[in-house]
């Protein structure tokens, strides 16, 4: 009776201990980051989502739309990897206001040109350029910012998962008020939301405290190339960074790309309209944030390797099934599936590459990496996968993103015996 009594109270305690508060949302330094940026992705959702309908007013073309996307995208594969060598020796403080206030500048001149009838394709392609650049900065020197907040080097996992649900937490709600605003006052209005939304972390940014790490050596300092170099050759040698970095690459090429796909698939397959893709993109948003309060409630960081391996598999049986249902209620319970796990192998992989990374001096260049195989890959997916659906079909192309994902995961676990070890002698 005492042995019953003793796995039952085990048992209480591993519930209510992963119903606990997480540890970072106790530190009112994380909570006011996170808090502040939170307002700011709102905002830059909702300006996509804006600029997509804006392009396709003024030019009625698809495929302008889509090279509108790629020219924004397509420039964090080539500066971010540079960006990681200057967040290594800039301020991060310095760099988080700045691109900050140029996007806050760029967004409002999205608003004056648009609400004075002055907007047109080539301005947008300009200011999405411009875009394209803040955000190669922003995005990694945010990442390294996070595990600088934290008192408690323990309190690193719960506050990068934190960060992650609050970015999924903004793409699923700004979709919806985004298409309200569209509908009853303009693109205009998304833009001016968006101008505004970057206030809140820009104060947040001077208020909380971040962690400095020593400086490198004058003479080292003025080696970028070398310390570029340096990067890649740390990611590449320490194993366990590689082989997420190349299933990131595999799952943001093969598997991130259905989203754009998804209207073609409402149409074609699910003989849909609007309304039915709006069913699939609000059931796969709602399974990124399933998965984003799984990673902040689960509280620890042991055990991520197995998390990523799974979901990875998971991903890709979900996205060949999706790729084969033909009724609205099948699809919306697999792509679900497919957000849910898509954004939890993510999430875990960006979690893992900060928790892992040994040498302080380096996390700039491996989160630039990181973010690089993000923001670089994601756009030739989409013009791979458009293409590939226009030539076999769109569901043949989902079928064959699940298949590569797979493979990705087959790959990853031959590697996770090396990797386990290694994680949990750096963790």
């Amino acid at each position: 009776m005492h042995r019953t009594n003793q796995e039952n109270t085990k048992a209480g305690k591993q519930l209510f201990g992963f119903l606990q508060i997480p540890p970072a949302v106790k530190s009112l330094n994380v909570c006011c980051f996170v808090m502040g940026e939170s307002f700011s992705f709102f905002g830059s959702w909702m300006t996509q989502i804006a600029l997509i309908w804006l392009v396709y007013q003024l030019t009625n073309s698809a495929v302008l739309v889509g090279v509108a996307g790629f020219t924004s995208q397509a420039m964090g594969l080539v500066i971010t990897p540079l960006v990681g060598v200057l967040l290594d020796r800039w301020n991060l403080r310095y760099v988080l206001l700045s691109t900050q206030l140029v996007s806050m500048v760029l967004s409002a001149t999205l608003t004056f040109l648009t609400l004075n009838g002055y907007i047109t394709f080539t301005w947008i392609i300009v200011i999405g350029m411009l875009q394209g650049i803040v955000k190669a900065f922003d995005l990694p020197a945010r990442l390294v910012t996070i595990p600088r907040l934290v008192d408690n080097k323990t309190d690193t996992y719960s506050a990068i998962s934190i960060h992650w649900f609050m970015v999924n937490s903004a793409k699923f709600i700004s979709p919806m008020i985004g298409g309200i605003l569209l509908a009853k006052s303009g693109a205009g209005s998304c833009f001016l939301v968006d101008s505004i939304s970057y206030l809140p972390f820009i104060s947040a940014i001077l208020t909380v405290k971040i962690q400095s790490i020593p400086n490198n050596s004058v003479a080292k300092k003025a080696q970028v190339w070398n310390n570029l170099k340096e990067g890649f050759v740390y990611a590449y040698n320490f194993v366990p960074i590689k082989c997420v970095l190349i299933l990131q690459i595999t799952i943001c090429f093969m598997a991130m790309t259905y989203v754009n796909l998804m209207p073609i698939f409402a149409n074609n397959i699910l003989n849909g309209n609007a309304e039915t893709m709006g069913f699939l993109m609000t059931a796969s948003a709602f399974g990124s944030i399933i998965s984003g309060l799984y990673l902040v409630f689960r509280n620890k960081a042991k055990g991520l390797e197995k998390i990523i391996a799974s979901s990875t598999t998971i991903l890709g049986l979900s996205l060949i099934l999706f790729s084969r249902s033909t009724d609205l209620q099948t699809a919306i319970v697999l792509i679900f599936i497919v957000g849910m796990t898509n954004t939890l192998t993510l999430a875990a992989i960006g979690n893992f590459v900060q928790l892992i990374i040994a040498d302080e001096n380096k996390r700039g260049r491996v989160t630039s990496i990181f973010t690089t195989c993000f923001l670089g890959i994601l756009p030739f997916g989409n013009l791979f996968f458009g293409g590939l659906a226009d030539k076999v079909g769109v569901n043949n192309a989902l079928l064959f993103g699940g298949a590569c994902c797979l493979i990705g995961a087959t790959y990853f676990y031959k590697k996770l015996p090396e990797i386990k070890k290694l994680y949990t002698l750096y963790t």
